[in-house]
């Protein structure tokens, strides 16, 4: 069943759907396995080494070219540890993840990580 929205100043259809996150996770990646502390859509972390970390999904999305969004830092609130990811929908059942220090470049494993992905689901 489709859901339509009307947007503000009833201009707008929205269709409810495809809005919607389909999988979402915040995780530790400093701890073993990398940690979720909380999920939708999603079966098991894996973490396949320092700053490597794959979410595996419980339903898997239609096709590698839906949308994930991330976010990442460490424990830390200092400027000069902001993190950057690349995050990759593989496989259309996982999500890739990769930490790394904004500075240097550097794989690091972080404490604070968020990943969201939309799309349609297979």
């Amino acid at each position: 069943g489709s859901i339509s929205v009307t947007g503000e100043g009833n201009s707008t259809t929205t269709n409810l759907q495809q809005g919607l996150a389909k999988a979402w996770v915040n995780f530790d990646g400093t701890a073993s396995g990398a940690a979720a502390r909380g999920s939708l859509n999603l079966a098991s972390m894996l973490d396949s080494g320092t700053g490597i970390y794959v979410c595996n999904l419980t339903s898997a999305f239609a096709n590698t070219n839906d949308c994930a969004a991330t976010s990442s830092a460490s424990a830390s609130t200092s400027g000069s540890d902001n993190r950057n990811i690349s995050t990759t929908i593989t496989g259309a059942s996982a999500i890739d993840n990769r930490t790394s220090n904004a500075a240097s470049g550097a794989v690091v494993d972080t404490a604070v990580n968020n990943v969201s992905a939309h799309g349609g689901l297979a």
